[in-house]
């Protein structure tokens, strides 16, 4: 039996999947389905009934299916998360203050417990659990989950533990310790993290159960695999405790992805999607990830992830007149479905679009169409006016233009309410539909292209002169216009990569513009700029809106095989990697205490070093069991801090950084 993997990446348009042979290192069969934002499990399903059909595999002898999903990065981003309580132990106010865990427990009901321990691992006081009953009582019966985070528990777990256990026996509810997820200092967003991890569980148990049942009726009994943040897999039934480690993970399976197609291995990848057009640095084959944590939705985190740069700017921005600005034609970052889309899926667009046309007088509101959203929960508590708007465009069958619905600036104002909220679909003129008119793109019919085209650019800027000639000259100027902003957008990741601040880089490509609006008057400055190594561009529009590589600005641009679905091959090539970092500190000298489960004491380094290898190796083994590997490969690499005190070295502390590979 060939060893097939079925990759599938939810992204913020488009659910993608690819069916890849690891035997003969080929792709077999690639597909795209709309992603189904309210509940991706259908649209999970979906890509995963089709690949089966496309590929004509019998689906038992699919060995693995492993899946990237934006579900725990919409949920911070949107704060949708499920409710959960969180337990401190030891914290002082000054750290309960800090603004990353503040504004998070502000919000969800939070009690403080006496005990924890000290950076040694000391117990600072007897833990007192005596008023945990009563909380408990109290909140338990809205609470789907708990967190739990103790003064300098990574040294020490031992409250952290029992506070579990007591809340465990009492509610019968998932519990996060933070101690878990990080080994690092910092028990703020440690906290933070613990209890955004618990906001989560209740949501992402719901998917994978839902997959999970999905891939039971197709057939398909293999292993479900789970991208997580920093671009490796582990299995669906390790993330569920921990689905906090799944934040970015699209934008860690396109790098991934990127990299292998393109054969990259030190470079810049552009993941240009419908939406978004996120930009990771790769270095040695891996993306480089962010250094002390992974920052979503203004959330602080140490979740180990990919660093990923996100613009909005993609295929499916919205480009909107604005008459009264120097550039009378803004991109993004707000999405629109493309005309071409919506003409396929509704007839009445088309008549709507061509009934303005030969209308001849152009209008601020031609060559954009709107619809109810088929689950539109978000409609529920309209005021007055927003009800009004939503029972007339309710009476058009299919939907309507937005002239029929808006008959004053103040519907169009309520409108634009109702799209942000998504009670209202809009589509008009996009990137995408740009590229069908200039025949770079060919997936879909140009026709409604081209008259939103031709409605767009009769429109007039500020000084009474139409936008462009014609729909050709129009698509031009918006393709060009998206280009540039990838471009910078690159360069900006890369900058940021050799520690260059936006403002510096800005100083550069200013000069530049200056310079070039000049070059008739014979310039002597030369100023380039531009990505050491290559830029793989991947993502359904990379083709057509890719980076441009010009004179000042020199980025070698690559477009690799399966460019497409870059991101789905990344979930199905990925491995199991796994980290654990152990600390021996000295309460005093020569006392070396390892800082596991159940801390123990030397007295010789050597020794300590030789048991904390050991109970890192012994802990990671059982975690790759837990994560889905089937083999597993160890190292380690250590760091001494040492301090000079009379001319004398004096052992401070020790970290051991531990890796496990393996392969699902």
């Amino acid at each position: 039996m060939a060893d097939l993997v079925l990759g599938i990446d939810a992204g913020g348009t488009f659910t993608d999947a690819l069916l890849y042979c690891r035997e003969g290192r080929s792709v077999l069969a690639q597909i795209k389905t709309p992603t189904t934002h309210d509940d991706l499990s259908v649209c999970l399903a979906a890509a995963l009934e089709k690949i089966l059909d496309e590929s004509k595999v019998v689906p038992s002898d699919v060995s693995v299916v492993s899946v990237s999903t934006t579900l725990a990065t919409n949920a911070l981003v949107e704060n949708s998360g499920r409710p959960a309580g969180l337990v401190t132990i030891g914290l002082k106010d000054v750290a309960l203050n800090r603004p990353e865990l503040s504004r998070i427990s502000d919000s969800s009901p939070h009690l403080t417990l006496l005990g924890g321990h000290s950076s040694h691992g000391h117990a600072l006081q007897d833990l007192d659990l005596s008023p945990l009953e009563d909380w408990l009582t109290e909140h338990d019966p809205v609470l789907e989950a708990y967190a739990i985070a103790g003064s300098f528990s990574v040294r020490n777990p031992e409250h952290e533990v029992l506070t579990s256990s007591f809340i465990q026996s009492w509610t019968g509810k998932p519990v996060t310790l933070s101690h878990e997820l990080s080994s690092k200092l910092n028990a703020p967003r440690r906290a933070t993290t613990a209890l955004l991890n618990a906001r989560l569980i209740p949501i992402i148990n719901d998917l994978f159960t839902a997959v999970g049942g999905s891939m039971v009726a197709a057939g398909v009994t293999c292993p479900l695999m789970v991208m997580r943040g920093d671009g490796s897999l582990v299995s669906s039934d390790f993330v569920r405790s921990r689905p906090i480690e799944t934040i970015l993970s699209g934008p860690a399976a396109s790098a991934i992805g990127a990299a292998a197609l393109a054969e990259i291995d030190d470079g810049v990848v552009a993941d240009i999607g419908g939406t978004t057009t996120d930009i990771a640095v790769i270095t040695k084959g891996r993306p480089v990830a962010a250094p002390s944590g992974a920052v979503v939705g203004g959330h602080e985190t140490m979740v180990r992830a990919v660093r990923a740069h996100t613009f909005g700017i993609g295929g499916d921005s919205r480009v909107q007149y604005m008459p009264l600005s120097d550039n009378p034609l803004e991109i993004g970052p707000t999405r629109a479905t493309p005309l071409v889309v919506a003409a396929g899926e509704r007839p009445h667009l088309m008549e709507s679009l061509a009934q303005q046309l030969e209308q001849g007088l152009q209008r601020e509101t031609d060559g954009i169409f709107l619809w109810l959203r088929s689950d539109n929960r978000s409609a529920r508590g309209a005021s007055g006016a927003e009800a009004e708007i939503l029972a007339r465009l309710g009476s058009f069958a299919g939907g309507a233009s937005l002239q029929e619905i808006a008959v004053t600036k103040l519907a169009q104002n309520v409108i634009r309410r109702l799209i942000s909220a998504g009670a209202i679909g809009i589509s008009t003129f996009t990137p995408t539909d740009a590229a069908q008119i200039l025949g770079v793109d060919k997936r879909y019919p140009a026709d409604a292209a081209v008259i939103g085209g031709r409605l767009l650019a009769r429109q007039l800027d500020r000084f009474g002169v139409p936008l462009a000639a014609n729909e050709t000259e129009l698509a031009t100027a918006v393709i060009q216009r998206v280009r540039e902003r990838v471009t910078e957008a690159v360069l900006i990741a890369a900058a940021d990569h050799d520690a260059l601040s936006s403002e510096e880089l800005s100083l550069v490509l200013e000069a530049q513009r200056r310079r070039v609006s000049g070059a008739g008057q014979s310039p002597r400055l030369n100023i380039e700029v531009g990505v050491a190594g290559p830029a793989a561009v991947v993502g359904a529009p990379a083709a057509s809106l890719g980076p441009s590589n010009t004179k000042e600005r020199v980025i070698h641009t690559l477009i690799p095989e399966h460019y497409e679905v870059a991101n789905a091959f990344g979930a199905a090539i990925g491995d199991i990697r796994l980290a654990h970092q152990t600390t021996v500190s000295a309460p005093r000298r020569g006392l070396y205490r390892v800082h596991t489960e159940e801390p123990m004491n030397f007295y010789d380094l050597e020794t300590a070093q030789h048991l904390a290898e050991e109970a890192a190796e012994s802990r990671l083994r059982d975690e790759m069991q837990i994560a889905g590997g089937q083999s597993c490969n160890i190292t380690h690499s250590w760091t001494l801090e040492q301090a000079i005190v009379e001319d004398r070295e004096l052992f401070v502390e020790a970290t051991l950084n531990s890796v496990a590979l393996g392969n699902p």
